[in-house]
Formats: C-alpha cells, sequence, structure tokens
C-alpha cells in the first residue's frame, strides 16, 4: 500500500474514533447544561490533556512552524505558553471554579451574568466578539486541514475540507461539550505522541541548534532563500513584534475560552493544582515539538534536502522527509489539533447563538430550545467556516492569530479584571468591551486593505495589531470604572473573588 494511503488510513482512524467518543458521550448528556459545558464530571489529566489540544490547535502545529520556518527566533518567546497555564491557574482558576459552584453556569455569558449582575450589554458585547473570534479561529483549523490533505492528495480543497468537518459537526451535535472535552482528551494524547517523536527526530537529524545556525549563514541557507538574522535574539522581525510574544501567551492564555470553560468543568476545586501540572506538561511537550519541526524545516531547505515554498507546508515537508513513522504521526497530529479546536469554538458558537445572545437580549428560550437551536447554528457555522477559509486562501498563522487576539480582546475585561478587582464596574467594562469590539472591527479591516494592497499601514513599532486593541480596552475599562460606580455584588461572589 502506497504510504499516502497509510497516512490516509491513520488520519480517517483517528477520526472515526473521535466519532466513536462523541457517539458514546452522547449517554453523558442528562440535562441541557452538560450538553452546554455545566457537567462537573472530568478529572484533571482528561481536562489537561482537551485544554492543551484546543488550545494548541492547527495554529500552533501548522502555523508556528511556518513561523519559526519564516522568522526564526522571533517565535520562540511562544514557548511562555507552556508556564503560561500556571500562571492562569494562580491568577483566576479558583476563582472561576468557585463561582460555577454558586449556580448554574454552563457557559462564559453565565459567568458573566453573575460577575456583573446579569448586565445585558456586558453579555452582548461578549457573546458579538467571542462570535467573531470563533469564526476566525474555525476558519484557520478548516484552513489546516485542506493544506493536509493538499500535501498528499491533488483533492479538491473544499470537498476534503467539507468531508471531514461534516463528521465533526456531526459528532460535536450530538453530545455538545461533553464529548467535546473526552474526544480533545482523545485527541490530545495523540499530538503527546507526535510531540516526543518530533522532539527526538529534530536531534537525530540536524545535530542540535549549532549544526541549524551553520546551515543558515552559509552560502547553501542563502541560496535557499533564508535569512541568519532569523536565528539572532528576535529573530527577521522587529524586536517589538517578538516581544509580544511574551504578552500573548502569558496574558492571551487565561484569557481563552478554550481555557476558562475548562476550569468550570473540573471535577473538584481541589484538583486545580493537578490540572496545572498536566496542562503545562503537555503544552510543553507541543511547544518543544512545533520549535524542533520549524528549525528542521530551516535546517533541510538550507542543506538543500526539501525545497519548501510556503511556511504553512514546513511541517509536512519535514514529516515526509522523515518518513513513513513520522508522517503517521505527525499528520494525525495536526488532524488532531484541528478537529480538537473546532469542536470547542463549534459548541461556543452554539451557545452564543442559542443561549447567550438571546439571554442578553432579554429573549428566554426553553432549555430543550436551546440545545437544539445550539444543533443548528453548529452546523451553520462549520458550513461558513469551510466557505470562508476555501476562499481566504490565508496563512494558517494569520487566521490563528487573528482569533486568538478577537478572544483575548473579548475576555480580559471581564474576566480578569472583573474577577480580579471588585472595583471594576459593568459601565466600565462595558465602554472596555465596546472599544475592544470597535478596535477589532476596524484593526480586521485595515489588515484586510493591506492584504488586498489598497493600503500602506505600519502599525507603531511594528507591533501587532491585537496588542493595541486589549491594551486599548483594559485601559477604558480601568478608567471608566475609577470615574463610576461599584456595582453591589452577591455576597457569594465576593467569596469566589476572594479566594
Amino acid at each position: 500500500m502506497p504510504v499516502e494511503y497509510l497516512i490516509l488510513a491513520s488520519s480517517f482512524a483517528e477520526l472515526a474514533i473521535s466519532f466513536g467518543i462523541g457517539l458514546w458521550a452522547r449517554k453523558k448528556v442528562t440535562s441541557p447544561e452538560a450538553f452546554f459545558g455545566g457537567a462537573k464530571i472530568f478529572g484533571p489529566l482528561t481536562v489537561g490533556l482537551a485544554t492543551m489540544a484546543a488550545v494548541g490547535s492547527a495554529f500552533a502545529l501548522v502555523g508556528v512552524p511556518g513561523l519559526v520556518f519564516s522568522t526564526g527566533n522571533a517565535i520562540l518567546l511562544f514557548m511562555f505558553a507552556a508556564p503560561a497555564f500556571v500562571f492562569g491557574y494562580l491568577v483566576i482558576g479558583k476563582k472561576v471554579r468557585g463561582m460555577a459552584e454558586i449556580g448554574r453556569v454552563a457557559s462564559l455569558g453565565d459567568l458573566s451574568d453573575l460577575r456583573f449582575n446579569h448586565h445585558r450589554g456586558i453579555k452582548l458585547m461578549l457573546s458579538i466578539m467571542l462570535f467573531l473570534g470563533c469564526a476566525m479561529y474555525l476558519s484557520a483549523q478548516v484552513e489546516a486541514c485542506a493544506k493536509l490533505f493538499e500535501n498528499l492528495f491533488d483533492w479538491n480543497r473544499f470537498v476534503i475540507s467539507a468531508v471531514i468537518f461534516g463528521i465533526l459537526i456531526a459528532y460535536t451535535i450530538l453530545s455538545g461539550e461533553v464529548g467535546g472535552i473526552l474526544t480533545q482528551a482523545f485527541q490530545g494524547f495523540v499530538i503527546v505522541l507526535a510531540g516526543f517523536i518530533f522532539i527526538v527526530s529534530f536531534f537525530a537529524v540536524t545535530g542540535g541548534f549549532g549544526p541549524v545556525l551553520e546551515a543558515i549563514s552559509g552560502p547553501e541557507g542563502a541560496a535557499a532563500g533564508l535569512d541568519p538574522a532569523a536565528m539572532t535574539a528576535w529573530g527577521s522581525l522587529p524586536g517589538a513584534y517578538s516581544f509580544a510574544w511574551v504578552l500573548l501567551p502569558t496574558i492571551g492564555i487565561m484569557c481563552q475560552p478554550q481555557v476558562l470553560t475548562r476550569m468550570m468543568v473540573l471535577r473538584t476545586p481541589r484538583e486545580m493544582p493537578k490540572l496545572s501540572i498536566y496542562a503545562t506538561c503537555t503544552n510543553m511537550i507541543a511547544g518543544l515539538m512545533v520549535m524542533a519541526v520549524g528549525y528542521c524545516a530551516i535546517y533541510l531547505a538550507a542543506n538543500g534536502t526539501v525545497v519548501i515554498d510556503h511556511p504553512d507546508k514546513a511541517v509536512f515537508k519535514v514529516a515526509d522527509y522523515l518518513g513513513v513513522v513520522a508522517q503517521l504521526f505527525i499528520y494525525p497530529a495536526v488532524l488532531a489539533a484541528a478537529l480538537s479546536t473546532s469542536s470547542l469554538f463549534l459548541s461556543l458558537a452554539g451557545n452564543i447563538v442559542s443561549r447567550d445572545l438571546p439571554g442578553s437580549l432579554g429573549v428566554s428560550i426553553s432549555p430543550t430550545r436551546q440545545v437544539r437551536a445550539s444543533r443548528i447554528a453548529m452546523s451553520v457555522m462549520g458550513v461558513l467556516a469551510i466557505a470562508f477559509a476555501a476562499v481566504s486562501g490565508d496563512m494558517v498563522a494569520i487566521l490563528g492569530t487573528y482569533g486568538f487576539g478577537t478572544l483575548t480582546a473579548a475576555t480580559f475585561p471581564i474576566f480578569i479584571l472583573g474577577l480580579l478587582w471588585k472595583g471594576a464596574s459593568s459601565r466600565g467594562v462595558m465602554l472596555g468591551m465596546l472599544t475592544a469590539l470597535a478596535g477589532t472591527l476596524v484593526c480586521v479591516t485595515i489588515e484586510l486593505l493591506k492584504k488586498y494592497g489598497l493600503v500602506e499601514f505600519n502599525w507603531p513599532g511594528s507591533v501587532p495589531w491585537y496588542v493595541f486593541v486589549m491594551a486599548s480596552s483594559a485601559v477604558v475599562a480601568v478608567l471608566a470604572s475609577l470615574v463610576t460606580p461599584a456595582d453591589k455584588l452577591d455576597p457569594r461572589v465576593e467569596l469566589a473573588m476572594d479566594l
């Protein structure tokens, strides 16, 4: 059997197992709250693997190796994402898990309701921005799957994306977040296995970072179009841009819905320390893997061993060079990363449309109808993500960072400022959210105009646009809270915030 069909078989075996897990998990959906993510039945290892897989996503497994290959050490500080899990759990983990004990908390909108006394405006802004972030992140996952199978077969990217995500949509709408967590835990295990293989393979092929530096600095590296400056401290990008990757993981990780929602489903708050260890260790393995793949791609391209014509193909070219064993792990790992993140954001989009958005508008829907509406919304959202990715032609890393930055800007005023500072008022946070929404829409529009050559514009200091959005929304929320009266909090909420 040709290698391509072995890889295809292993990838679809993973897809079939994920579907089976999702189908089995339907038995555990005993209430609408469980469907939406309110089932506190999972242990720290399951939640840790699921969190790592959902945070990692195809942005990490395809986009980050591509960025390492194209910009070198600029993305090295992405490794701060691993200890960022511990930082996030220490800062807000106990507070979020404590809030989940107060009432029926099955979504981020429910958490917002508890903290800000059912403020509809905040919930509406949160719903809109989370939905935008979901759309961007989902498109990145579809794009990664398309590139995965494009590297193997000359298949229509729209058709293969429709097949894979059709199966994903099917098992997600059957079991909701309960099935999502269990399938993501399995997919996280696949990523960890691939991580061990590629970390060892990097040193076996290159001999370490010294030979990589020699290869890119030599005439062969120049002939391959590689920039030796990529191996300097900041890589080939401006230092301010590179340093933004310190802020993005450390602050961004604990703001991501993949992390916030997983804090709420842990079986007991006492297992939070174990969760932080499992999430950090598994993310560290995944982070080392994508770095190793990127540097291995530089080494092979500099030596003329492989030709990489697009950064997003770096991970696949390295796997193809390493042989069938590596291929049988990296292709399923990329698919696992795309599936895990997609199932979470499909569930999140369903929650927003059926539960949070109607609640923010004062519309009451029965729990049974919420589940039905959520399943319809997941299906529509999945189809739209496939269509958008098919025509966007953008890099996976770009789509991923758009989504990552948007989600961070959306949640920071509510769940970081709001849970750490009792003085964060509803009016102040509302203004911060409006700033984040307006800033995101303006900045994404500018980025799209730049992409099509309609405008020429550089952000000050070459810092990514989402850093400005995050900073401005936080500053506005703080300043507005200082000049507006603080909210009267539920005593139980105050106790949770004091944890």
